[in-house]
């Protein structure tokens, strides 16, 4: 991995004086002395130094004004100002180690690894530039594939630069390196009362040769604002990028969307291999495991962009239509590697929902219905071969209605995973797989073709007549089943596995209870009283959200037997504001980080971000699931996840409509 590390260097008396300003054991950690904020586009830290001396070190990254025109770098300004009476001599260094690692075998002896990667690093003549380049070889034997095909490893790793222009007038600076770590150090006088800043510029090299890294690091530095940077160098373009909630009254409200909203932004990263621009799920998957799973996720991270930035959420849905094979299957997603998809245990059973749902919405918000006429391609991409979205939606329903199937009951199937990946750990799939049904699948055809079909008869496409019938006819199928299994009950059943192995049916599980209340064909009246049982057994216990369960099905009582999961509750919250909007806002309100700041001050993970789920009243709540098996749990961070961002942003511009 890589490591950095800033000091700085009195050198007023014969001995010199080194102060290390970052890591857990260095100043950093000193609150008397050192001040932290963070916010959109930047984080920054403000020292109080011996000998009067006061230093503030910025770091800002800037917005993507453009999808797929990213800038892959961020600035560190450093700003020094000197308080005392004596001039002051200083020399200030910034340091990092170009050290690859590829995620999937970040814990395996560096020996064994099926490859090395080994670094080259170069100094441009004036030392304002260092690039270190990184290269691959294979450790065992292996083919190599040609660098835009797709493979298990990233054989092409990208290389990483340092920038610092030199100021002759202001102070001498140069770039240096030993081994495989670079470093800027700059030497500098302050007079009494005299300000000095100067800026860093960090990033992967989209170039190899030192042109492309000065024009790279210029384009990041273009419309900077140097003359007021409390809020980062890029507070003005953030701005412009964001959505505008000025007229927004609710202080909570305001403050937890535009974070959500540059959650959103500034999570979305390129594929080279699909060449589109996505939101990660994030947290362990893409942060640690280094797996972009699952497409379902995606998707559902897509639907705030809708409204905020259509051309990412339309390059999120190429992004997953482009895993898609030419059946309608739509595999899991980009796992370790390069455009790598692995043989799999999952067979999913509800990609094609979640594609169906946020096409809809896509459609529906942006009315851009020329979007269906549009080629995409299939996977693999190198293949080439391309059909037009609509193509793919008619492909994607055929697989749902004949791959996937309905089951004894008449209700969609749930192959060996729905939502939850986790439903036959305790039972074999391939004893279930053929008879096992998902109430949660059908009930989001119930919720979701409705929509979909409105949307298709909107596009005023003749090729999508044939569709919208099919359509109509398998939500009709849907819906006896589904509502004849619901019978007088107050909510939906979990899952039927086989003829004597049913879940849910006494026990309340939150999965298919949010797309049962948007069934459009479901009363007013029936809704409200679903809900206040739902509530009573999922909402009303929980301080923060609303369980999965109302009581364990196994014995775990954390995770997807019990936790709380963004994903889920949020769509809960949609299917309350079809009947109850006010209740709908309180819920979003509960839901908050601010709230669960209030009822856990102590736990920083949660107040401003979270990992897919957090732990109920049922076991060790509020705290986190975790989901890795590291040596040291300690190191396994699992914040950033897109659900506690994505969804609530979603949800609060449904509200407005």
């Amino acid at each position: 991995y890589g490591w950095n590390e800033a000091s700085i260097v009195f050198k007023n008396d014969k001995v010199n004086a080194n102060v290390v300003l970052t890591g857990v054991k260095s100043i950093a950690a000193n609150k008397s002395v050192v001040t932290k904020e963070f916010g959109v586009g930047f984080a920054s830290y403000s020292y109080k130094l011996d000998q009067n001396l006061q230093l503030t070190r910025m770091i800002s990254v800037k917005p993507s004004m453009k999808v797929h025109t990213g800038n892959p770098s961020f600035a560190v300004t450093i700003v020094l100002k000197n308080n005392g009476r004596q001039i002051q001599h200083l020399s200030y260094s910034e340091r990092i180690l170009v050290n690859y690692v590829l995620n999937s075998t970040q814990y395996i002896e560096k020996r064994k690894r099926p490859l090395s990667h080994e670094v080259d690093v170069r100094i441009d003549d004036k030392k304002e530039i260092g690039i270190a380049a990184v290269s691959a070889t294979a450790n065992k034997f292996l083919v190599l594939p040609a660098r835009s095909e797709r493979f298990v490893y990233d054989v092409a790793p990208p290389a990483v630069f340092m920038q610092c222009k030199r100021n002759d007038q202001e102070f001498s600076s140069q770039i240096k390196y030993k081994k495989d770590t670079l470093g800027t150090q700059i030497d500098l006088s302050l007079k009494p009362g005299e300000i000095k800043s100067f800026n860093i510029i960090i990033g992967i090299a989209e170039g190899q040769n030192f042109n492309d890294v000065q024009k790279q690091a210029e384009d990041l530095l273009t419309g900077a604002d140097f003359n007021n940077t409390m809020e980062g160098l890029f507070a003005a373009q953030w701005k412009k990028r964001l959505p505008d909630l000025s007229k927004e009254k609710n202080i909570v409200l305001k403050r937890e969307m535009l974070w959500n909203a540059h959650m959103v932004e500034a999570s979305a990263k390129y594929s080279e291999y699909y060449k589109e621009t996505f939101i990660p799920q994030g947290t362990v998957y893409s942060y640690f495991y280094g797996d972009n799973i699952s497409n379902r996720d995606h998707l559902q991270a897509a639907l705030p962009a809708c409204y905020t930035n259509p051309e990412l959420a339309k390059s999120a849905i190429r992004y997953v239509i482009k895993h898609s094979e030419s059946d309608g299957e739509i595999k899991r997603g980009n796992y370790s590697g390069y455009g790598y998809t692995p043989p799999s245990l999952y067979k999913e059973s509800d990609a094609q929902l979640y594609f169906f749902n946020t096409i809809a919405e896509y459609l529906e918000i942006t009315k851009d219905y020329d979007f269906l006429k549009e080629k995409v391609d299939y996977y693999p991409a190198e293949a080439g071969k391309k059909d037009p979205v609509l193509i793919m939606l008619k492909k994607y329903f055929i697989y749902l209605r004949d791959e996937v199937g309905t089951g004894p009951n008449g209700l969609v199937k749930i192959l060996n995973s729905d939502w939850s990946d986790s439903f036959f750990h305790e039972y074999s799939p391939n004893r279930y797989s053929g008879s096992a049904e998902s109430h949660l699948n059908s009930a989001m055809v119930l919720a979701i073709f409705p929509k979909l079909i409105n949307v298709l008869k909107q596009s005023g496409n003749p090729e999508a007549t044939s569709l919208i019938t099919a359509l109509e006819n398998y939500r009709t199928i849907i819906d006896s089943a589904f509502m004849k299994d619901l019978g007088d009950r107050n909510f939906a059943a979990r899952a039927y596995l086989g003829r004597n192995l049913k879940f849910g049916t006494d026990i309340v599980s939150i999965e298919p209870q949010g797309y049962m209340l948007q069934i459009p064909g479901l009363s007013i009246k029936r809704k409200k009283e679903m809900y206040a049982y739902i509530k009573s057994k999922l909402i009303t216990p929980e301080k923060i959200g609303a369980r999965t369960r109302e009581k364990p099905f196994w014995s775990g009582h954390n995770g997807e037997d019990g936790g709380i999961w963004f994903s889920l509750e949020y769509s809960l919250l949609l299917g309350v504001a079809t009947f109850d909007k006010e209740e709908a806002r309180s819920l979003l309100m509960k839901f908050s980080f601010d709230n669960y700041a209030r009822q856990y001050p102590d736990y920083w993970v949660g107040h401003w971000t979270a990992a897919d789920e957090v732990n109920s009243t049922l076991y060790r709540e509020g705290l986190y699931e975790f989901w890795v098996g590291v040596p040291n749990l300690k190191e396994a961070f699992q914040g950033y996840c897109s659900h506690p961002h994505t969804w609530p942003l979603f949800c609060y511009f449904k509200l407005r409509q």
